[in-house]
């Protein structure tokens, strides 16, 4: 399918155009891993399919093992938030709509779509070691979340596990959509605003209360940007 592609920058497989040599060598490392392996990948091949001379990638990675590890990275910043968040006290609500708004940034943003990733972290468990960890540390600190928002009752009665593993599903439907199709900046951040809508709701125990949750929870996400380091900005949220 063909792909939106704006002026001023090296087009990404989902169609965002960057002019950022460094996200350009893990967009072009991570498909490469994915299919080739990362034993079989050369930094000569990543340099290439980057765009770079080979002498070029050493000033910003000094090896494979680093552009591996800024894979990861990227793939941490919803984790990142409900780290941050599990044990704070805003309301529960407003911090489950952060982390699940953050989720679907992150993996849209991401260079490859979650599920190749995941099939990748399955077939080479040596070095996607984190993963798996991660994402079911993800899914315990949501869970955290939840169980605060039952306990005060804004939550209405529901099996948080459940309940949880729905709404990740739901964002890595999303993210699955964004990378495969026509995509741009504000359709990123209308599928994370939607799909972390759509969750809120259905946890809420008083679903008229969402309109000012969501509020609430986008100066948050605004908040939450200001701590990230560089290297694990998410595209900045329009709310």
């Amino acid at each position: 399918m063909a792909r939106s592609v704006a002026p001023g920058g090296r087009p990404r497989q989902s169609g965002i155009v960057t002019d950022d040599p460094r996200e350009g060598i893990v967009t072009a490392a991570a498909e490469l891993f994915a299919e080739k392996g990362f034993k079989a990948t050369r930094m000569t091949e990543i340099a290439q399919a980057s765009g770079l001379r080979q002498s070029s990638i050493y000033y910003w990675f000094r090896s494979k093992d680093e552009v591996l590890r800024a894979i990861m990275d990227q793939n941490r910043v919803s984790l990142t938030a409900a780290r941050a968040l599990a044990g704070r006290s805003e309301p529960a609500p407003v911090r489950l709509y952060i982390v699940l708004y953050q989720d679907v940034i992150q993996m849209c943003s991401a260079p490859l779509n979650f599920y190749d990733l995941e099939e990748s972290a399955t077939q080479q468990p040596d070095v996607f070691s984190d993963f798996h960890s991660d994402y079911a540390e993800l899914a315990g600190k949501l869970r955290s979340i939840v169980d605060d928002g039952l306990e005060d009752g804004s939550f209405r009665t529901a099996d948080a596990a459940e309940m949880v593993q729905a709404a990740l599903n739901l964002n890595e439907g999303s993210q699955y959509r964004f990378h495969s199709g026509i995509s741009t900046m504000n359709d990123m951040h209308r599928y994370a605003d939607t799909s972390a809508e759509v969750s809120l709701r259905a946890f809420l125990a008083d679903p008229d209360q969402t309109e000012s949750i969501q509020q609430a929870a986008r100066a948050g996400i605004a908040g939450f940007r200001a701590v990230l380091s560089p290297q694990m900005q998410p595209a900045a949220a329009e709310a």
